[in-house]
C-alpha cells in the first residue's frame, strides 16, 4: 500500500511540476523576443501555406536558392502560418511562441516518460523536467526556435516510444506501434534527419533478439505472432515516412528522392556563416571539429555534469545490477546521446550557432544527468554523503535559474562558471546570435517616436517591432558601413560586429543615444543620427564630386572618430584624386583603429594595381584572403591581377 501510495504521489508530483511549468511558458511567451530566424523563416512557411491553398499554383516556396528553406519541412512554422492564416490574429509572432511553448511542454513530457521507463520512478522525471528547464541554452530558445525544439520533442518522443515498443515485445501494442510511426512522421516533418529513429529501432531491434534468441523464435514459429509484428513494423514506416512529407511542398514533388536530397543538403549545409570562435572569426566552414563539443562544455550548467559525472562514476556497477533489457534500455538513451554527435563530426557537418542544432540530443543528457543523481542517493554509503551530493545537485541548480530570472529575454546566452561565465564570454565566442537583446532598444525607440516619421536601421532583420507604426520605416543596414545609408535612428547588436573592436572598445559610436548591456556585457546600442553629413559626403562621392565629398566626410569624422567606413571613403578619394600622402593617412588612421578591416586591404591592392606592380597587389590580396576569404569586393580586382600576372 506504501508503494502504491509513493507511486500515486511521485505521478502527481510529475504533473503537477509539468502544470507549473506550462504556466510560467504561458506567462513568459507574450514576453518573449522573436529572433532573426523567425523572419526568415515564417514569411516561407506562408508560402507553404499559400501552396496548398493555391492547388500548388504559387510555387514560390520551391524557389529558394539562397535560404535553402525549400528543404525544410518546417511543419510547426507552416501550421502557425495556417492558424494565423485562417484566425487572422493580430500578433502572428505570439501564436508562434506559444506554439513554441508547448512543444517545449512536449519535450519535458517525453523525456520526463524516458526517465520512467528506465527507473520506474516518477520522482526522476520530475528531475528531468527540472534539469531541461534550467538549461538556459534549450529554454531560452522555447518560444521563437520552431526547429530546433519541436525537433528535439519529436526525437526524445520517438526514443521512449522505441523503448516502449522494445519492452512490449513479443507482442507490442497496435497503439504503440502507430504512436511511434507518427512521432517519427513528426520528427521527418520538422526536419528529415528524423529518418534517424527508423535507424535506432532497427539497430536496437536487433540487439534486443540477439539478447534475447528465444524470443525471436517465438515470433518466426509463430504466425500470428509474426504477421502482427510484420503488420506493425509495416505500417510504422508508411506513417513514420510518408505523413511526415504531407505539409513539406518540395517534398511532396518527388517523396522517393527529394527528401534524401534534403537530407544530404542538410548533413553538409553549404551556407557558411561568420562566427565568433575562441576569441577569432571564422567562416563556419573552417570552424575546428571540436566546436561543437567545446560549446557543450562551456554551456551547460554545473549541476547537469554533476549529475553526468555521477552517472559515468557508477554506470558500470549499475549495469551488473540490471537485468538485460536494463542495460539494452539505458544503451540506447547513451546511443541516442552520443551518435548524433559522433556521427557530425565523422562526416564533418557544418555546424554554427553554438549548441543549437545539436538541441535533440540535449533531453538525452538531461535524462542521463537525472539517472546520475538517482543512482548516487541510492548509493549504500553514510546518509550524510548522499544528502549533501543531491543537496549540491539542486542547489546548482539556482545558477542558471538566477541568470534566467534576470536576463529574460535573452536568457539563452548562457555560460558557465568552468568557462569563466558571459564575462568571459563576451567577444570570444558567439553571444547574442539571435538577436534577443534587440527587444528593450526597439521598445524604447518605440516610445520615444510618437507619432514622428523616422527611418529605422538595423543589422537585423527584426522589423516585426515596427510593423504597427506606418510612421516608421526599418532597413537593414550593416554596423560598420551604416554612414552610407538613410537613417534617423539605429539599432545595432554586437552579433557580427570583430571581436577586435569589441576587446578593444573601438567599436562605439559618438552617436549612442543609449548602450544596453547583458551580464554587465554590451549586447546592443540605440543610435540618434545627429547629422547626415556623413551619408550626404558618401553619396557625392559616387557622383564624383570629391571636393564636396571631402569637406562632408572629414566633418563627420570629426564627431564621429572611430567610424573606420568614413575613413574608408576618404582613401578611396584620395586613391582617385592620386593624392598618397593623404591616402596613406587615412588607411594608416583607420587600421589604427580596425587593423583587420578588409576595404583597407583592397584599397591598398587596387592602389598597387594603378601603379603598374601587380606582383605586390595580388600580395595584398592574398593577405586580405587570409582575413576572409569570402571577401566578394575583391573577386573582380582579384581576377585582374591574376589575368595581368597570367595566373589561374
Amino acid at each position: 500500500m506504501t508503494k502504491e501510495l509513493n507511486i500515486v504521489q511521485s505521478k502527481n508530483v510529475f504533473f503537477a511540476i509539468l502544470l507549473l511549468v506550462a504556466v510560467v511558458l504561458v506567462i513568459l511567451a507574450p514576453r518573449a523576443a522573436v529572433n532573426v530566424d523567425e523572419q526568415l523563416h515564417y514569411p516561407h512557411a506562408k508560402k507553404v501555406v499559400n501552396w496548398y491553398f493555391t492547388g500548388g499554383k504559387d510555387k514560390s516556396c520551391l524557389d529558394t536558392p539562397i535560404t535553402n528553406l525549400k528543404y525544410y519541412g518546417q511543419s510547426v512554422d507552416n501550421f502557425t502560418a495556417l492558424v494565423n492564416r485562417v484566425f487572422h490574429f493580430e500578433n502572428e509572432f505570439l501564436i508562434r511562441h506559444y506554439t513554441g511553448a508547448f512543444f517545449f511542454l512536449l519535450l519535458c513530457f517525453f523525456s520526463g516518460l524516458v526517465s520512467h521507463q528506465l527507473t520506474n520512478s516518477y520522482w526522476i522525471s520530475s528531475v528531468t523536467v527540472l534539469v531541461l528547464v534550467f538549461m538556459p541554452r534549450l529554454f531560452g530558445q522555447a518560444f521563437g526556435n520552431l526547429k530546433d525544439i519541436p525537433f528535439a520533442a519529436g526525437y526524445i518522443a520517438g526514443v521512449y516510444l522505441i523503448i516502449r515498443y522494445l519492452k512490449e515485445l513479443p507482442r507490442p501494442g497496435w497503439k504503440t506501434a502507430v504512436l511511434l510511426g507518427t512521432a517519427i512522421a513528426f520528427t521527418c516533418s520538422v526536419r528529415i534527419g528524423g529518418l534517424i529513429l527508423f535507424g535506432y529501432l532497427g539497430l536496437f531491434g536487433v540487439l534486443y533478439f540477439i539478447l534475447k534468441p528465444f524470443e525471436l523464435k517465438h515470433i518466426v514459429s509463430t504466425r500470428p505472432c509474426f504477421v502482427r509484428l510484420t503488420g506493425q513494423l509495416i505500417v510504422i514506416v508508411i506513417i513514420g515516412y510518408f505523413a511526415g512529407l504531407l505539409f513539406w511542398p518540395y517534398a511532396l514533388q518527388n517523396v522517393f528522392k527529394n527528401p534524401f536530397e534534403s537530407l544530404g543538403v542538410m548533413e553538409h549545409y553549404k551556407v557558411s556563416i561568420r562566427q565568433i570562435f575562441e576569441g577569432d572569426v571564422m567562416w563556419s566552414t573552417q570552424l575546428p571539429w571540436y566546436y561543437w563539443p567545446k560549446w557543450l562544455l562551456i554551456s551547460t550548467p554545473e549541476f547537469i555534469f554533476l549529475g553526468l559525472f555521477s552517472y559515468l562514476f557508477l554506470l558500470f556497477k549499475s549495469v551488473f545490477q540490471q537485468n538485460v533489457q536494463g542495460v539494452l534500455y539505458e544503451s540506447f538513451l547513451i546511443f541516442s546521446f552520443l551518435f548524433p554527435i559522433v556521427y557530425v563530426l565523422l562526416i564533418k557537418s557544418n555546424l554554427y550557432s553554438g549548441v543549437r542544432q545539436l538541441f535533440f540530443v540535449l533531453p538525452s543528457l538531461a535524462i542521463i544527468s537525472s539517472l546520475g543523481i538517482h543512482r548516487f542517493f541510492k548509493l549504500k554509503i553514510k546518509p550524510s554523503y548522499r544528502y549533501a551530493g543531491t543537496t549540491l545537485f539542486f542547489l546548482l541548480m539556482l545558477l542558471p535559474f538566477r541568470h534566467q530570472a534576470k536576463t529574460f529575454p535573452v536568457d539563452y546566452i548562457y555560460f558557465n562558471s568552468f568557462s569563466g561565465g558571459n564575462k568571459n564570454a563576451w567577444s570570444n565566442y558567439e553571444y547574442d546570435y539571435y538577436f534577443h537583446g534587440l527587444k528593450e532598444p526597439a521598445g524604447l525607440l518605440k516610445e520615444m517616436t510618437g507619432e514622428n516619421k523616422i527611418i529605422v536601421a538595423s543589422n537585423c532583420n527584426l522589423s516585426n517591432y515596427f510593423d504597427d507604426l506606418p510612421n516608421v520605416k526599418y532597413r537593414y543596414v550593416k554596423y560598420l558601413e551604416r554612414s552610407s545609408y538613410n537613417w534617423d535612428y539605429g539599432i545595432f547588436g554586437i552579433n557580427y560586429i570583430h571581436p577586435y573592436l569589441l576587446k578593444n572598445d573601438k567599436w562605439q559610436s559618438t552617436t549612442a543615444l543609449k548602450t544596453f548591456y547583458h551580464k554587465g556585457n554590451p549586447i546592443a546600442v540605440l543610435l540618434i543620427r545627429k547629422s547626415k553629413d556623413d551619408y550626404y559626403g558618401i553619396a557625392e562621392l559616387e557622383k564624383g564630386n570629391y571636393v564636396e565629398a571631402e569637406h562632408e566626410l572629414i566633418r563627420s569624422l570629426d564627431e564621429d572618430p572611430q567610424n573606420v567606413w568614413l575613413m574608408v571613403q576618404l582613401a578611396k578619394i584620395y586613391l582617385l584624386k592620386g593624392d598618397w600622402e593623404n591616402f596613406n593617412k587615412y588607411v594608416q588612421k583607420g587600421r589604427e583603429i580596425y587593423p583587420l578591416y578588409e576595404p583597407f586591404y583592397l584599397l591598398e591592392a587596387q592602389k598597387l594595381y594603378n601603379e603598374n606592380n601587380f606582383r605586390a597587389s595580388y600580395a595584398k590580396l592574398e593577405e586580405l584572403i587570409q582575413i576572409n576569404r569570402r571577401y566578394k569586393p575583391a573577386k573582380l580586382l582579384l581576377q585582374e591581377v591574376k589575368d595581368k600576372l597570367d595566373i589561374n
